[in-house]
């Protein structure tokens, strides 16, 4: 009799820690929702910043020479840019931040499309394209106004 008593009281000592501990996690999700603009905000410093070293370090000759990295190249740096995101935020962080995005994969991913996203608008890319074109069309529209004696 002693031992159904034992094994009464562990399950209900089981359910309470499991009844508190989903509770504690529905209480972190709700503050996650409830505080999402302020985690944005957080995560898009540490973003633009990593963004702004690598493209100085990395893809600004690319840019002003309106020419695309190799994927290989590509794929490289976009790694270099989530370690350095990594570094820059601290491990705290990215604990808080792979605990916002629900696995490390899926925080990983959204660090990734966002370099993505950011380099296929590069600006500076676009503007020397621009310049390139207009410089090309200027030429062609010389050679077609050069009088004929």
């Amino acid at each position: 009799m002693d031992w159904l008593i034992l094994v009464i009281a562990v399950i209900f000592i089981l359910t309470a820690f499991k009844l508190y501990s989903d509770h504690e996690n529905n209480k972190n999700n709700r503050e996650t929702v409830i505080n999402y603009a302020f985690y944005k905000a957080i995560l898009e410093s540490f973003v633009e910043r990593a963004y702004e070293i690598i493209h100085k370090d990395k893809l600004f000759i690319y840019s002003l020479e309106a020419t695309r990295l190799k994927e290989e190249e590509f794929n490289e740096v976009t790694k270099e840019f989530i370690q350095l995101v990594e570094k820059l935020m601290g491990a705290r962080f990215v604990k808080i931040y792979v605990q916002v995005f629900g696995s490390r994969d899926t925080f990983l991913f959204n660090l990734a499309e966002y370099f993505n996203t950011r380099y296929e608008n590069d600006e500076v890319r676009k503007s020397a394209m621009d310049n390139m074109m207009n410089q090309e069309l200027d030429v062609t529209e010389e050679k077609t106004n050069v009088p004929t004696w």
